[in-house]
């Protein structure tokens, strides 16, 4: 599967800049590398912005670092309206990427949140953990022919 639109939940943003080495950072390296647009709402903007800055994260991460990375997916984030409108997730809280995904017809979410996964495939949008992202693009890439 080829993406190049999806929603990003913010547990993996947020994975992302505190844990360097582990798949949700390899996912946004891949992701930056093919240059996959990543869609955003105002609402899981703000969600990103409220968590990753909360005072907990000071230890493990600079606020500083976590104020950059927010500015740099600012920059490159494609941002749609939603009218929070209710969907019907276990989570109410976890509508907005839902409905964020649907109104930019993107193909994926990716999250780690047990509530979206559960959805999997939601209106034909996949909804996956940033592991199985990066499996699915090994796979694709043993399946290429060399050279």
């Amino acid at each position: 599967m080829t993406v190049d639109r999806l929603v990003v939940d913010s547990n993996v943003l947020i994975s992302a800049v505190l844990t360097s080495g582990g798949a949700p950072a390899k996912l946004l390296d891949h992701l930056q590398q093919t240059r996959a647009v990543l869609v955003f709402s105002e609402p899981t903007m703000e969600e990103l912005a409220t968590r990753l800055l909360r005072s907990r994260f000071d230890r493990y991460v600079d606020r500083a670092t976590r104020l950059r990375f927010l500015a740099e997916i600012d920059a490159v984030a494609e941002f749609v309206g939603i009218s929070n409108t209710v969907i019907g997730c276990r989570d109410r809280n976890d509508d907005k990427f839902l409905e964020t995904a649907l109104t930019a017809d993107c193909q994926l979410i990716v999250s780690g949140d047990q509530d979206l996964l559960l959805l999997h495939p939601w209106r034909n949008i996949h909804i996956l953990r940033p592991a199985q992202v990066m499996q699915m693009r090994t796979d694709q890439e043993q399946t290429l022919p060399p050279g």
